[in-house]
């Protein structure tokens, strides 16, 4: 094992677990409790998939939770040769592995238990509630983090938007985390008939804290939110990484305060810095 002056440490980790949840969706579960003992929901690992040369680069990967015996979750569509060679692994063969990485999801001081008897579902997502909201693949750290606000005595409501029923495999059984889970399929299989934030829009109330992750779309009609109704949101961003370490500069985004690595500068990002700079009147 391997550690830098940054916390991140590098392990050959041993396969404990891989399943098919969809197709072509599958979890894998790896023991290493150096990483799992500092990991963070909102952070990532970067995994070496093969022992060659092809492909050359690590793959970044979502922590999707972590337990006490220091197993990491990882959740990932299989898309190209490295994520077909990681579906391929079998318990006892072994990742070679890079983290914690990547800047967490921050949760607020003043974060209120959404399970509190009396109140209306309308009335839920109002100030201090912690709304999580999670589309797609982005479902990975919003599950991590809604267990460890249970952990910590808070219950929040999870939003969670996918292409078509079968696709909530992805969820496991979070629903015993959270005060309330409410889903939505683009093809009317399961929940709302549409896409998840149409129905935050519809429901959230004034200063209620956000914290989501998945596709650019959502995210960009969540920062529309946050700017226009002042709430709190913290926003995890999906990025190709080439180095997973600052050094290429290759994960950058635009923000409203110049471009900012994924990798290092994120992925979580306050909502406010995508918002557009304010005229000012001379």
């Amino acid at each position: 094992m391997h550690t830098d002056q940054g916390g991140k440490k590098r392990v050959f980790a041993p396969v404990a677990e891989t399943a098919r949840l969809t197709g072509d969706i599958v979890r894998l579960v790896f023991t290493a409790p150096e990483i799992a003992a500092g990991a963070q929901p909102g952070q990532f690992v970067a995994i070496r998939a093969g022992q060659t040369e092809a492909p050359l680069l690590r793959r970044p990967f979502s922590i999707g939770g972590c337990d006490a015996q220091g197993r990491i979750e990882i959740v990932f569509r299989i898309i190209g040769a490295g994520t077909q060679l990681l579906a391929a692994k079998r318990p006892g063969e072994t990742l070679d592995v890079i983290g914690p990485l990547g800047r967490p999801f921050e949760i607020a001081s003043d974060v209120r238990d959404s399970s509190i008897r009396g109140q209306t579902d309308s009335e839920r997502a109002e100030a201090g509630i912690p709304c999580l909201i999670a589309g797609g693949l982005g479902a990975p750290p919003i599950v991590f983090l809604a267990r460890v606000l249970k952990s910590r005595g808070n219950r929040a409501i999870l939003y969670y938007g996918v292409r078509t029923k079968s696709e909530l495999a992805l969820l496991g059984n979070v629903e015993k985390d959270v005060a309330r889970l409410v889903v939505s399929t683009d093809d009317g299989t399961a929940g709302h008939h549409g896409v998840i934030s149409e129905v935050v829009a519809r429901e959230i109330r004034e200063d209620a804290c956000i914290y989501a992750c998945g596709p650019r779309p959502l995210l960009a009609a969540l920062i529309h939110l946050a700017r226009t109704r002042n709430l709190r949101a913290q926003l995890s961003f999906e990025q190709q990484m080439a180095c997973g370490v600052g050094a290429c500069m290759g994960c950058s985004i635009e923000t409203a305060r110049g471009y900012q690595r994924v990798c290092t500068d994120g992925p979580v990002f306050p909502a406010e810095m995508f918002f557009p700079p304010q005229k000012t009147h001379e």
